[in-house]
C-alpha cells in the first residue's frame, strides 16, 4: 500500500519520497529506529498515530508533518475508522529500496512474517526493537525526565 514518488535518482540520493496508505484499524510496523536516515511524514488524509517509547503518543492529522530524527525509536499506526495516507520522506533516499525489497519478496510468493520483515529492516539500516527493549526504553525515560505539571515542561532529573 505504497507508491514511490522519488527513489533518489533525481536528487543524487539525497531525498526519497514514498506515499503510503494505512488501512483503518492497522497496527503499523514494530518499534524501530533508523541508523542512516531521517524520516518525515506529511499526513494528507485521515489521522496517523505516532508512538515513541517514554513519550506521549502524537495524533497527526491531514496537513500535519512529523519529523523523526536518526536513531529515535518510533512506530506509527492507524487505530481510527478512516484510512490514512501520508507522504514519507527519507534523507538520504536509500531506505526507498526497503519497500522495493518487500515487493520483491511478495512477488516470490513469500509471506511477510514479522521475522522476514525484521530481517528486511536490518538489511536497510533499520533496527527493529522487541517488547523487552521498548519496555527498557520506557523505564529509562520515566527515570530520566521530570515533568513540571503546571507548565508541562520536561526537564532532566538531577542525580
Amino acid at each position: 500500500l505504497y507508491r514511490v514518488i522519488e527513489d533518489g535518482s533525481n536528487t543524487q540520493n539525497r531525498l526519497g519520497i514514498i506515499e503510503s496508505l494505512i488501512p483503518p484499524r492497522s497496527r503499523g510496523p514494530v518499534f524501530h529506529f533508523h541508523e542512516m536516515h531521517d524520516e518525515g511524514f506529511i499526513i494528507t488524509k485521515g489521522v496517523v498515530r505516532f508512538h515513541c517509547p517514554g513519550r506521549p503518543d502524537v495524533d497527526a492529522k491531514a496537513g500535519d508533518m512529523v519529523m523523526v530524527p536518526l536513531r529515535l525509536p518510533h512506530r506509527f499506526s492507524n487505530p481510527f475508522d478512516e484510512e490514512a495516507v501520508f507522504m514519507n520522506t527519507t534523507t538520504p533516499a536509500h531506505y526507498v529500496r526497503y519497500f522495493a525489497y518487500l515487493e520483491e519478496l511478495v512477488g516470490e510468493g513469500k509471506e511477510l512474517t514479522p521475522e522476514i520483515n525484521r530481517a528486511a529492516m536490518l538489511k536497510y539500516a533499520t533496527v527493529p526493537l522487541d517488547d523487552e527493549e521498548v519496555a527498557d526504553l520506557e523505564a529509562r525515560s520515566a527515570k530520566s525526565l521530570v515533568v513540571d505539571v503546571a507548565s508541562g515542561r520536561e526537564e532532566e532529573a538531577k542525580s
